[in-house]
């Protein structure tokens, strides 16, 4: 599935650190989902793309 990204997948995406995007999420500024007990987050890439259109209307 390419519409979803692990954590690092969308840190790549955005050529940013992990941190960074679990930081995004933490403050939901990114919506994400955990997916299993120690599975990490789970990114829909429509999500990244909405977070990415709202970066540019602030600037």
């Amino acid at each position: 599935m390419d519409d979803i990204l692990r954590t690092k997948e969308a840190a790549k995406y955005l050529k940013v650190g992990e941190a960074y995007i679990r930081q995004l999420i933490r403050l939901k500024k990114l919506r994400a989902y955990r997916e299993g007990r120690r599975g990490g987050y789970r990114i829909l890439k429509a999500d990244v793309k909405k977070y990415i259109k709202q970066k540019l209307k602030s600037r």
